[in-house]
């Protein structure tokens, strides 16, 4: 049963729905295991060839500088590591909902990258959020966006233009073309995935959760990090934005959380150089 009594109803309105990334869920999985064996790992990513491919190329880039080139995946698990395996299977399940993939999907996919690592920082140092499923909710918060773009990508891009023109703020012109805002549309995709329930309502109220305080803490604190992680990739002109030079340590989610203005400024430092590193590490 849905969380939300109009999510079905919602998840019918969108027509047909992107497929629930079954074997990079089935790698998030495994990942948390404690007695996980890499030959296990390995055959669960053998089962997707294009997980499979990607590991081999990542494991042989210039980025490990490896003598030997690696030919098996466990071999490819072992150089890498289980993080760059857990966000690889992460990136592969926002990507893999796109029907096309051109550049609007890129600055969306982009800015879901920023959201995610900001995301992963922020709750490591600001908060006591587990950074993974921290980083699954940046990854994912804005996945309705995807659905729309899948839906009918020229009535989305109507509704970039009459935001960028000035005509009203984004979701409000979504409703009016769509129905659905992108948040609604996304947090009733993910309890079709059946997410966990706390990213589900982070992604539903990430714009609006002032309310959230006292009803329900763990998802405004998470929210709040979401706020504040799209701040960051504002700052950089990660996505559709242009770069600004907004202060971050006043920042709405900056101050929801409580946050100390020395250690925000500190991840704005190393922030940008870790998208970096984590978008050319994916980047087919």
């Amino acid at each position: 049963m849905s969380m939300f009594m109009d999510f079905e109803s919602i998840t019918k309105s969108m027509g047909e729905l992107p497929a629930s990334p079954i074997v990079a869920t089935k790698l998030l999985e495994l990942l948390r295991k404690p007695d996980l064996k890499i030959k296990e790992l390995a055959n669960a990513v053998s089962l997707d060839p294009v997980i499979s491919a990607r590991l081999l190329r990542i494991a042989n880039s210039a980025f490990y500088q490896l003598v030997k080139q690696v030919n098996t995946v466990d071999r490819a698990i072992i150089v890498v590591g289980e993080d760059v395996l857990k966000n690889l299977a992460l990136e592969y399940s926002l990507r893999s909902t796109s029907k096309t993939f051109g550049v609007m999907e890129r600055k969306m996919w982009e800015h879901s990258i920023g959201c995610a690592v900001a995301c992963r920082m922020l709750a490591g140092r600001l908060t006591d959020l587990d950074k993974d499923m921290a980083y699954l909710a940046g990854l994912q918060h804005h996945i309705g966006k995807v659905v729309m773009v899948n839906r009918d990508k020229k009535l989305y891009k109507e509704v970039l233009q009459a935001v960028e023109s000035g005509k009203g703020q984004l979701r409000d012109v979504e409703r009016g073309l769509f129905a659905y805002s992108h948040e609604v549309v996304g947090a009733a995709l993910l309890d079709y995935w059946n997410y966990p329930k706390m990213i589900v309502e982070a992604t539903l109220h990430h714009h609006a959760f002032d309310k959230l305080r006292s009803e329900k803490p763990e998802v405004f604190k998470l929210c709040a990090v979401l706020n504040l992680a799209s701040d960051f990739c504002h700052r950089f002109g990660i996505g559709f934005s242009e770069e600004t030079d907004v202060d971050l340590t006043l920042s709405r989610g900056a101050l929801a959380l409580e946050a100390n203005p020395m250690i925000v400024e500190e991840l704005t430092e190393i922030f940008y150089p870790a998208f970096i590193k984590e978008r050319n590490l994916f980047l087919s």
